[in-house]
């Protein structure tokens, strides 16, 4: 059984919940469905109350999703206001935060200040793909739970991500290379960020005994790496991260 959901259990059964917790790493499904098994934990797993919760239909258990590209301060605002409201049969309510790491700087500040200050009762989860995509202050906030993607997951990631990187190095236009790759753009840019980390400094190895200019370049290359990671940490849009990472690399 998951390591995180056996950790949720065991702080139930010791009536030690907490009102926030990040789920990071492993795959999305994964970490939903562990949020999903928490609200039967702490609202009943009857067959009623599985089936509502399964169906995203229970009233004390509230999803929230980007809607476009970003989740907006208007939806942390109804979060709020849902919070504030008394829950139904005076159960506890619980809060699924989908793609986290894609909240606007606003939803992210008005979430904060409920993270603060927390509600009896309450318990919310922030599902993101790594916690390197958040701010510290939220991460600081919240008990973290890492989930590991499975051997044959890791494996995929790494060749899609270098077969990108390899892409990228031999002179692909990087707009083109973006659109060809989604999946490595949309939810694995840190760690497509970190392998092309990885490549410069084994670039850099490389050239010891070489050209002054090769590990010039690398090291340039290294610090505009940082400087994305470092944007993508503050929920800067990955979009604009990238498009700055390639003026740099110019």
């Amino acid at each position: 059984m998951n390591s995180a959901f056996e950790f949720l259990k065991k702080s139930y059964s010791d009536g030690r919940l907490v009102h926030a917790y990040l789920f990071f790493g492993g795959s999305k499904d994964e970490k939903i469905s562990v949020a999903k098994k928490f609200a039967k934990l702490v609202l009943g797993d009857d067959e009623i109350t599985s089936r509502l919760i399964d169906s995203d239909e229970h009233a004390n258990v509230i999803t929230i999703r980007p809607d476009g590209k970003n989740i907006k301060k208007e939806q942390i605002v109804f979060l709020k206001t849902e919070i504030a409201k008394k829950s139904i049969e005076n159960r506890s309510k619980i809060y699924i935060i989908e793609d986290a790491d894609k909240m606007s700087i606003s939803a992210t500040n008005s979430l904060l200040k409920f993270l603060e200050e927390p509600a009896p009762d309450i318990h919310i989860i922030l599902i993101s793909p790594s916690k390197e995509v958040l701010l510290p202050t939220i991460v600081s906030r919240t008990v973290n739970l890492g989930f590991k993607a499975s051997i044959q997951e890791n494996i995929e990631t790494k060749e899609e991500i270098f077969d990108v990187i390899k892409q990228l190095e031999e002179g692909g236009d990087p707009q083109i290379v973006v659109a060809k790759n989604p999946g490595v753009f949309k939810d694995r840019t840190m760690e497509f960020l970190e392998a092309y980390q990885m490549y410069y400094r084994g670039v850099m190895e490389r050239s010891l005994s070489g050209r002054v200019r090769d590990i010039e370049s690398a090291v340039l290359r290294l610090r505009a790496i940082e400087e994305a990671k470092r944007s993508l940490q503050y929920n800067i849009n990955v979009q604009l991260c990238l498009d700055k990472l390639w003026m740099d690399f110019n």
